[in-house]
Order: structure tokens, then C-alpha cells, then sequence
């Protein structure tokens, strides 16, 4: 078991947040510190310098490969609304009558169900419940605007086949966090049930993160263990190339007045998303709206991912799950 380290709220490290009640977690593994360091020397150099074409995206993508299934977890591929996915529930059936939605993140040119499995999976054991997730369409065979649809296609599907749509749960991180925020901005336009409850993982909030007219608010500087902001900038021009249009609002930062569902959202201290993040959360509880904001010290962006190695991130699931089931629940919530 990895030892995790305690700061006093008297070090001089005790993080600061902005928004007001949100959940702090000082503590940190040597598995995490590892990560972190890992993450600067190595993949953020290789992030700053590799370049972006057709050719880098679609060999990035050539390294997802199929990981052996959990023996308590089944999995069975499906097709939402013509989006090519699966659905992952503990052995013995599910013991929830929640159906999660979960978009995976990469930047909307990598990742995928598969290199996601273990998330999925903990999401699963975690709450009982069917988790679904799918292989939007990403960059480079197309562009954002095509994503987002895939993404709202996936949910009105979900709303479909489930027995109990208003207990459906929308998250995912980095980009998928756009995409969970996208989904619960179009469903109001569209009038579909609003989800249950969304969780954003280190959510992308605006195609340009770094722009500062935004009213978002730096608690300490950024220094963000692997993603670059320059090259954002630079992908940002592949996501919505000139011409393409998304529906609605291209940054779901100013979509709050659209958002009506419970919201967990969760970054981490100084990386390049959490000033949005932290705004975010602030806006939707100016609107009265239950939001949970976890801000994790010594973390690398979207940690979750790492449920299999870091112990951190599986405490990190259970605290969103444990947000979207009382939502559901009620405060007596015990899978």
C-alpha cells in the first residue's frame, strides 16, 4: 500500500482554492509523486515538441489496444444511437438502478473505451451501477462540431433504452468533461430529461483555457504537469477549423444558465484547467444549483484514469460516485 503524505494546515504548501466550500486534499502518495514527475521530464517535453498532423494522431491512436476485461466486471459491446460503445456492470447484475454515461478524454484525438477500461470498470464496482461509454468520432477524420454530435446522439439513446431515464449520470474528464457539459447544455435546448447529476473530471470548459477576458480567477500559478497551453492553442485551430459550427455554445464555460443538473466537478492544484474550473463551480452555485468541487494537491490532470496504480485516484471515484448516487438515492445511498 503506498504511504500518502499529510500537510499541516499550517505548511506553507496548504493549497488556497477560490470558490468557496470546496473540498481540499493535501495528501499525497510517492506513487503520485512518481506520476507527476514522470509526466514533467517525460510526456510533457514530447507534448511541447511532437508535431500535430494527420499522420501523429492517427499513429497516436494506433497504440490503443484492447485490455483484458476484470473478472468481476462484464462488459458488452453495444452500438447508442449509432455511436459504437460498451456497457460495463459488476458480476451477479447491477446493484443500482443508476445508469452512468461517461465520456472518455484525450484531447478528441486519442483515448477510447478501451484504454479507459479500468476507470469504467471502477465506476461500475464503485456504484453498482451500468456504466456506459463510446468511441465518439475524433480528430483527425473529423472535427468538434461531429464529436458533440456523437455525444448527444450516445445520450438520447441512453434515454431510450434505460427504464429509468432520470437516473442517468453524465461525466467524463478532460475532454470528455466538455462533452458531459455539451450534453447537459444541448439537452435543455433539445427539451430531453436533464441527467441526474454531471461530473467533471478536470473538465476542458473553453477551446481556449489560457484566454484571460474570462472571469477565472488564478489561486496559485499554473504549472500544469503535462499539457502544454501553447500547444492548446494550437490544436484548438484543429477542433473547430473555420467553417465548422457547434450547436449551441462552443465553450460549455458559458453555458451555466443551460446546466440544471447537480454538478461534481474535480481538479487538480496548479493545472492548466482549474481556473475555469474553479469559475465554473462558482457560477452554477450562484444558481442555487448542488455543486461539489474537489481540488486535489500534487496530482497530475485527470488522475482518475490512473484508478489501477495511484490510490488517490480511486479515492477520487468514489467521491463523485458518491455524489451522483445521493443525488439518486438520497443521503442514505450505501451500494
Amino acid at each position: 500500500m503506498a504511504t500518502i503524505k499529510v500537510l499541516d494546515p499550517e505548511h506553507p504548501d496548504f493549497m488556497r482554492v477560490l470558490h468557496e466550500g470546496a473540498q481540499t486534499h493535501h495528501e499525497f502518495s510517492e506513487r503520485a509523486t512518481r506520476v507527476d514527475r514522470i509526466a514533467r521530464l517525460v510526456v510533457k517535453p514530447v507534448l511541447r515538441w511532437t508535431p500535430l498532423n494527420d499522420g501523429v494522431l492517427k499513429k497516436l491512436q494506433s497504440y490503443d489496444r484492447p485490455v483484458i476485461p476484470a473478472p468481476d466486471i462484464v462488459t458488452v459491446a453495444s452500438d447508442f444511437g449509432g455511436v459504437p460503445g460498451q456497457m460495463f456492470w459488476p458480476r451477479g447484475g447491477p446493484r443500482s438502478t443508476s445508469t452512468y454515461l461517461y465520456f472518455h478524454g484525450g484531447g478528441f484525438f486519442a483515448g477510447s473505451v478501451n484504454s479507459y477500461r479500468r476507470l469504467l470498470e471502477q465506476i461500475a464496482r464503485e456504484s453498482g451501477a451500468r456504466v456506459i461509454s463510446v468511441d465518439y468520432r475524433q480528430l483527425p477524420e473529423v472535427h468538434l462540431a461531429d464529436t458533440v454530435n456523437d455525444a448527444i446522439r450516445a445520450y438520447e439513446a441512453v434515454l431510450d433504452m434505460v427504464d429509468q431515464p432520470d437516473h442517468i449520470v453524465v461525466g467524463g474528464d478532460s475532454a470528455g468533461g466538455y462533452l458531459t457539459f455539451k450534453v447537459a447544455e444541448l439537452a435543455q435546448r433539445r427539451g430531453l430529461p436533464a441527467p441526474a447529476a454531471l461530473i467533471g473530471i478536470s473538465p476542458l470548459l473553453s477551446l481556449d483555457p489560457a484566454n484571460h477576458r474570462k472571469v477565472a480567477q488564478r489561486a496559485v500559478k499554473v504549472s500544469d504537469a503535462y499539457l502544454p497551453p501553447s500547444r492548446v492553442a494550437q490544436i484548438r485551430k484543429r477542433w473547430l477549423p473555420e467553417g465548422a459550427v457547434i450547436e449551441g455554445f462552443a465553450d460549455p464555460f458559458n453555458a451555466v444558465a443551460y446546466i440544471s443538473s447537480p454538478t461534481f466537478l474535480l481538479a487538480t492544484e496548479d493545472e492548466m484547467l482549474r481556473p475555469e474550473t474553479e469559475a465554473f463551480a462558482s457560477r452554477l452555485a450562484e444558481r442555487e444549483l448542488d455543486v461539489e468541487l474537489h481540488v486535489w494537491r500534487k496530482q497530475v490532470h485527470a488522475f482518475p484514469l490512473l484508478v489501477s496504480y495511484i490510490p488517490e485516484a480511486r479515492m477520487a471515484v468514489a467521491d463523485a460516485v458518491g455524489f451522483a448516487e445521493r443525488q439518486i438515492h438520497g443521503e442514505d445511498w450505501n451500494v
